[in-house]
């Protein structure tokens, strides 16, 4: 006591605080957790992934000299050798980061996209290509092969 006030030494919160808390933040954990939608990211995350799956085959086909096929779906972008010039190979193309023949995964395409598109080896397309995701859409241009989003 000093001068007839005592000192009551108070730190941190009480075990009741922090049930109440816990409680709170599980009631409004049970209202916010199912509004997220998380449909829009995956498909913006496959549209990303199918973006830089066509300027990859583009820039293999340049360095390598062979043509490469690039092949967009609902659930997929593949890219493969398409065995010319004489000399180049014919397969699948690995993607680098996983191993996989898939460079589009973990997400899904907002629509049905589908294209075919093969670039000779100074990097041109086949013809020019229109791709729909949805609301978003993909244009690889027909002389250079540009390719962007619309």
């Amino acid at each position: 006591m000093l001068g007839g006030i005592s000192v009551i030494d108070e730190r941190g919160f009480s075990l009741i605080e922090l049930i109440v808390v816990i409680i709170i933040i599980g009631i409004v954990s049970l209202f916010v957790i199912p509004r997220f939608n998380l449909a829009g990211f995956q498909q913006a995350g496959f549209f990303q992934q199918a973006l830089a799956a066509i300027r990859h085959g583009q820039k293999l086909a340049v360095s390598s000299g062979c043509d490469v096929d690039v092949v967009i779906n609902s659930t997929s972008c593949t890219l493969n050798w398409s065995g010319t010039p004489a000399g180049c190979p014919s397969s699948s193309i690995a993607n680098t980061a996983s191993g996989a023949a898939n460079f589009c995964q973990g997400g899904t395409a907002a629509g049905s996209p589908s294209a075919s598109i093969t670039f000779d080896n100074i990097g041109r397309p086949d013809s020019q290509k229109t791709i729909v995701f949805g609301s978003r859409t993909i244009q690889v241009e027909a002389e250079t092969g540009y390719t962007h989003e619309l």
